[in-house]
C-alpha cells in the first residue's frame, strides 16, 4: 500500500505517457501469479512483496509501482473475462478431465493446429476428439503446467507450459501455444491455436546444415520450389507411394532377414545362459 502513495504526481504523467501496448505488457507480467492451485506455475509474487518490505528498493520500483498502481484504479476493468483466463480456464479443464468445461472454451468453428500432426483439427468435433484423446493419454497424475501467458490486443495470447507426473517435471515435454480468441454469445472462446512441442531430439547444427542444402535446392530448382511450397503433403504422399512401389519390398525384405537374424542371436545367447546356470547349480552342491 505504501507503494501506491508514492510519486502521486509523477505517476500520474507517466502513465499519461506511456502507450497503450507496453503499459499491457507490463501489467501482463503481474498477471501471471493468478494461476489456480491445479495449476503450478512460476510465482513472482515473492519478489513484489520484497520491494514492498525493503523501502530502500522503492526507487528501483517506481516503474512497478505505476503497473500496481494502474491495476488498483477504479477505471481497471477487473471483471471483463481476459484471454488469460480463458487460458487458464482451458488448462484447468484438461487437468481435472471436465469434458463440458473444455467444450466451453472452444468455438464451434475452431482451428486447432498441433505441429505433432500432419493436418490441423477443423471445426468443434474434430477439435474435442483431439482433446478427449489427450485427456486419455496424460492418465491420472500427469498435469499441465503453465509457466507463463503473456496477452496480445486482448483477443491474443502465448502460453509456455511444460507436463508434470505428481508435481515433477517429465523431461522433452516444454511447450509453446499461440490462442486467438473470438467473442462468441458474449462468451470469449478459443478459435484458433496453434502448438510447438518440444523435439526429443536435438539436432543441433546438423538442422542448419539441412537448411543450407534446401535452400540450394529451392535457388537451383524455383519451379520445383514453388510447387513444392503450394503444396507439401501432396509430394510427400506421392513420394510415400513411389516408395511403397518400388523400395518398400526390398527394405522389407532385407529388414524381416535382419529381424530373423537378431531372434536366431537372442536365442542363442539364452542357450548359453541356461548352460551357465546349469554348470553352476552343479559344482554349488
Amino acid at each position: 500500500m505504501l507503494i501506491k502513495t508514492i510519486h502521486t504526481t509523477t505517476m500520474a504523467s507517466m502513465v499519461n505517457v506511456m502507450s497503450p501496448i507496453v503499459t499491457r505488457s507490463l501489467i501482463t507480467k503481474f498477471k501471471t501469479p493468478r494461476l489456480k492451485p491445479d495449476l503450478p506455475s512460476l510465482q513472482h509474487s515473492g519478489r513484489l512483496n520484497a520491494i514492498k518490505n525493503d523501502p530502500r528498493k522503492m526507487k528501483k520500483a517506481s516503474r512497478r509501482s505505476i503497473v500496481v498502481s494502474c491495476l488498483d484504479r477504479p477505471n481497471s476493468k477487473s471483471n471483463k473475462i481476459s484471454g488469460y483466463d480463458v487460458v487458464m480456464k482451458f488448462y484447468s479443464s484438461i487437468n481435472v478431465k471436465n469434458q463440458d468445461q473444455l467444450s466451453s472454451c472452444i468455438s464451434n468453428d475452431c482451428y486447432i493446429d498441433d505441429f505433432s500432426f500432419a493436418k490441423p483439427f477443423r471445426g468443434k468435433r474434430e477439435a474435442m476428439r483431439f482433446f478427449e484423446e489427450l485427456v486419455k493419454s496424460m492418465g491420472q497424475n500427469v498435469k499441465f503446467c503453465v509457466e507463463n501467458v503473456c496477452e496480445g490486443d486482448g483477443h491474443s495470447a502465448a502460453v509456455n507450459w511444460h507436463l508434470e507426473w505428481k508435481g515433477r517435471k517429465i523431461p522433452f515435454t516444454r511447450g509453446c501455444s499461440f490462442y486467438e480468441f473470438t467473442d462468441e454469445g458474449g462468451r470469449l472462446v478459443i478459435r484458433n491455436a496453434r502448438i510447438l512441442i518440444e523435439s526429443p531430439i536435438k539436432p543441433g547444427g546438423v538442422t542448419l546444415s539441412l537448411l543450407k542444402n534446401i535452400t540450394f535446392l529451392f535457388d537451383e530448382f524455383p519451379k520445383g520450389a514453388e510447387l513444392f511450397l503450394e503444396k507439401p503433403y501432396a509430394i510427400v504422399q506421392s513420394a510415400i507411394r513411389i516408395y511403397g512401389l518400388f523400395l518398400a519390398p526390398l527394405i522389407n525384405h532385407v529388414m524381416a532377414s535382419y529381424l530373423k537374424l537378431l531372434s536366431n542371436m537372442a536365442e542363442f545367447f539364452l542357450l548359453v545362459v541356461k548352460i551357465i546356470i546349469k554348470i553352476r547349480n552343479l559344482f554349488s552342491k
